[in-house]
């Protein structure tokens, strides 16, 4: 049995360095930037989230890119 328990030890060990590397490389090879983070931000200050239906939303839509355009 104990010879068992070191074999599974290294696939342990690669299944381990795969679920937390992976993620930690994807992140290192490209962060967030602040622009990336302020255009997301106004992407979601352009949809209220109290519109009634389609055509408030459009219309508050407008209303804020006309905004941020002047």
């Amino acid at each position: 049995m104990g010879t068992w328990f070191w074999l599974n030890i290294p696939i342990c060990v690669a299944i381990f360095s795969a679920i937390v590397g992976i993620p930690m490389w994807l992140v290192f090879k490209r962060p967030d930037t602040g622009q990336e983070i302020a255009a997301a931000a106004a992407r979601s200050e352009a949809v209220p989230l109290h519109s009634v239906s389609l055509q408030e939303a459009v219309q508050s839509r407008h209303e804020v890119w006309s905004r941020q355009a002047a």
